[in-house]
């Protein structure tokens, strides 16, 4: 822990980094804004359908059309949530772990489990216990 505020300042730059989810806020308003003009193209060719005589091939064509539209913007709208939601979640175990790491003494002087879970992700040792492997969370 002798560059606390290096590993602190590193974290806080990859939480800006890696959690930020400016650019899915901005495709989710673009997507929720598609979302609504089909909606309300597909209104108004109900409404018109139910007033006056369309073709009706051309008004399931186009019907149907929307409908397309909007599903593949509902199906983009929940991938984004997801990745955001991922994103977010990563974000707060980090804020955690930064929180964790200012709460602590310069010098960790014994095994800490909570810290050791915060941190490493898989361990893998080998047959003859003197290799050990670590992989770090991201």
């Amino acid at each position: 822990m002798h560059d606390r505020y290096g590993l602190i300042e590193d974290c806080r730059l990859a939480q800006s980094v890696l959690f930020d989810t400016t650019a899915i806020d901005a495709e989710l308003a673009e997507l929720f804004r598609e979302i609504e003009v089909v909606t309300e193209l597909s209104r108004k060719a109900i409404y018109e359908n139910a007033r006056s005589a369309v073709d009706q091939t051309e008004w399931t064509e186009r019907n149907n059309a929307y409908f397309e539209r909007h599903r593949k913007a509902s199906e983009r709208v929940d991938k984004l949530e997801a990745v955001k939601r991922e994103r977010l979640g990563k974000g707060k175990i980090v804020e955690g772990f930064i929180k964790d790491i200012e709460s602590r003494p310069l010098a960790i002087a014994e095994f800490d489990e909570k810290l050791w879970l915060a941190v490493i992700d898989q361990v893998t040792v080998d047959q003859d216990w003197r290799r050990l492997n670590c992989r770090r969370k991201v």
